[in-house]
């Protein structure tokens, strides 16, 4: 076997190994997702981060799920309007949540309150992603 040939089928290799990898459990790629995605979200971005803890107490580690995670749970796709849908065919939308202060201000409550309602009225609509405050999932004090 050549060398020239040897090349050819390692990078063949690794491109059909790069589509494997940009490809969710459903066959959607990452790319045709990402258009559909808001501006301000990237398929990176942290849903959710937790703290891992020991039984000592002493944190562990952070377990954090992504946009691109929370997408192939829900099964998202592209629709044929470029709008995020999950596997049911419901739209999905992002909601960044409020509420990480390590001193909450006066009014907390009354913000806390605002965000429940505008959160209850978007789901009766669509799907809704909520988007962690505190993607670093580590405790603010």
């Amino acid at each position: 076997m050549s060398c020239v040939f040897r090349k050819k089928l390692l990078q063949f290799a690794l491109l059909i190994a790069l589509i494997a990898l940009s490809t969710t459990s459903d066959g959607v790629t990452q790319a045709s997702l990402a258009k559909c995605l808001p501006v301000d979200i990237k398929l990176s971005d942290v849903v959710e981060a937790t703290s891992a803890r020991y039984a000592s107490g002493q944190a562990s580690g952070v377990h954090k799920i992504t946009v691109d995670d929370k997408l192939n749970e829900l099964k998202a796709t592209c629709s044929d309007d470029n709008k995020l849908v999950d596997g049911n065919g419901k739209q999905i939308m992002f909601y960044h949540l409020t509420g990480c202060w390590g001193n909450p201000p006066a009014d907390y409550q009354e913000i806390l309150q605002k965000q429940r309602d505008e959160l209850q009225k978007l789901k009766q609509q669509y799907t809704v992603i909520e988007m962690t405050c505190n993607p670093s999932g580590m405790p603010i004090s």
